[in-house]
């Protein structure tokens, strides 16, 4: 069979014998460079069209993982919530950090597609004469082909990263998974006392509420509640490594924030009378915003509902809340 009869036999066969003649006719009259280069046109087409599938697929893989990651980030934690521990708010952070580096992915992601497609609709215009000139240029290789190359080094690249991103995910939610399951059972446990029976509690309560806090986290407790001769300081407390702290505490049965006449008064008496190391004004509201610059200024601790919260109803200690180098773990 000569060339002519074996492209003739894989020819179409129209109903029209006009157009069967018409193509018979310009099959006949190609020449091998014409065919050669339909031929590598057709298979550079495909390899295109390949690429696009795989990039695609990578692209709508992170789409889905970035909106997995953008739900998990919307569930913000509230102190109000009897079942909310920090390990709820660590969760919410892991999920922001995962959508924050699959934002960055899914744009190099999308851009490559981009790219791909652009190459593909480049490669589709290109006409028979042009063609056949595109392949005299490069015999060897086409510049569109290479670039083609270069978006499947990106996609590679990007699997590896991604894989990795996920994975360092799934680590962090483990070990989350671990502390969740203690900080419930500290929950359960007659140790937590949660923001609703604080805010149930007594100016004296409270302040024994503290002092107990201090002595379960490991330290020496001097004094359990101010009276007449407190000297503005209602808990004194001393840590394993011997530093003093000095607790004021305020109490509130309404929402309003404690104002900075609080943190200057503690500030005036807390090197001069008592020695304090640390100085820290507790309460199960909030601070002023003059009361909070204030505490910068002068070094004193202002511990709201948020921190209280961390260390009476979860159980952590308060070194570790403050940061300190004898901090412990979870209270027991």
């Amino acid at each position: 069979m000569t060339r002519a009869d074996a492209l003739r036999a894989a020819a179409p066969v129209y109903q029209d014998e006009l157009l069967n003649e018409m193509l018979e006719h310009r099959i006949a009259a190609a020449d091998v460079e014409s065919l050669h280069a339909t031929l590598r046109w057709d298979a550079e087409d495909r390899l295109l069209e390949s690429t696009l599938l795989v990039l695609r697929a990578h692209r709508d893989g992170i789409a889905r993982e970035h909106d997995h990651a953008l739900r998990r980030a919307e569930h913000e934690p509230s102190i109000d919530d009897p079942e909310c521990t920090r390990t709820t708010g660590c969760c919410v952070l892991a999920a922001i950090r995962l959508r924050r580096l699959l934002t960055q992915e899914l744009g190099w992601a999308r851009e490559d597609v981009a790219a791909a497609e652009h190459l593909q609709q480049k490669l589709r215009l290109v006409h028979r004469a042009k063609r056949v000139e595109r392949y005299r240029q490069h015999p060897r290789s086409t510049p569109d082909l290479d670039a083609a190359a270069k978006l499947l080094r990106h996609h590679a690249e990007s699997v590896d990263r991604v894989g990795a991103i996920l994975a360092d995910d799934r680590e962090r939610l483990h070990a989350l998974a671990f502390e969740e399951q203690q900080a419930q059972g500290f929950l359960a446990s007659p140790a937590s006392t949660s923001l609703w029976q604080i805010h149930e509690m007594s100016h004296r309560q409270f302040e024994r509420l503290v002092a107990d806090l201090a002595a379960r986290d490991g330290l020496k407790v001097e004094r359990r509640h101010g009276g007449p001769h407190d000297g503005g300081v209602d808990v004194l407390a001393t840590t394993p490594g011997g530093r003093r702290l000095i607790f004021q505490c305020k109490h509130t049965t309404r929402a309003k924030p404690v104002g900075v006449a609080a943190v200057r008064e503690l500030n005036g008496i807390a090197g001069p009378v008592h020695d304090a190391d640390i100085a820290i004004v507790i309460t199960n509201s909030t601070f002023s915003k003059p009361a909070e610059q204030f505490a910068r200024q002068q070094d004193i601790i202002l511990l709201s509902r948020w921190l209280l919260v961390r260390w009476a109803t979860w159980g952590e200690s308060l070194l570790d809340i403050l940061e300190l180098e004898e901090a412990g773990g979870l209270a027991a």
